[in-house]
């Protein structure tokens, strides 16, 4: 099986382009987020940005993998019949390397996504996020906390913190997905750099 890691910062457009490619190819993807909405469920925690923080920290300081093999394991049904999966949202090298060690090191690439914090904190109020970003009423629910400024730049730094920048410095390949300053790219633009790397990929 060929596996596709898609790792960048919130906002930067992960998401949109996975889903527009499993849309048009058919090709599933898992998003390592949404471990954390089957946990706050377990744990009947309301989602706000202080519980969802929480959840992480408490999940990731017993198993720097979590995310990964839990929604891997959790959503299996999902991809376990393709010869291609897209795992979106690894956050860590540990979750690179677990990955790797799963799936073979051969058959797994890493595509980095990267727009400026602005251009990110812009995007959480886009009407179609939530279709794109999954059907998950806490989605809507995180989203509207991360509407504030301040938490949005909590996120980031939590993020940072998990090792985001280390994870983003493998990639094999970085997609822009900068659409208001220099060099503006359109979506289509990045989606099309997106598709060849991923379908080329499943040729090799």
């Amino acid at each position: 099986m060929k596996v596709f890691i898609l790792v960048g910062l919130q906002m930067s457009g992960k998401s949109s382009h996975g889903h527009r490619l499993r849309e048009e190819e058919g090709i599933p993807m898992v998003e390592t987020g949404h471990a954390v909405y089957y946990e706050l469920k377990r744990q009947k925690l309301h989602v706000n940005h202080e519980n969802t923080t929480k959840v992480i920290q408490s999940l990731l300081s017993q198993d720097p993998i979590a995310f990964a093999r839990t929604i891997l394991d959790y959503e299996k049904d999902k991809y376990e019949n393709s010869e291609t999966l897209i795992l979106n949202g690894v956050k860590s090298p540990a979750e690179i390397k677990y990955s790797r060690k799963r799936f073979g090191k051969d058959n797994v690439s890493v595509l980095g996504f990267h727009s400026c914090q602005k251009t990110r904190f812009n995007r959480v109020n886009n009407p179609d996020r939530f279709a794109v970003s999954g059907k998950f009423l806490e989605k809507t629910q995180e989203d509207q906390d991360l509407a504030k400024w301040e938490n949005f730049i909590s996120r980031d730094v939590r993020e940072i913190g998990l090792g985001i920048g280390s994870a983003l410095a493998t990639a094999n390949e970085i997609v822009i997905t900068e659409d208001e300053n220099w060099p503006f790219y359109s979506f289509d633009i990045s989606y099309d750099h997106f598709r060849n790397f991923i379908l080329s990929g499943i040729k090799t």
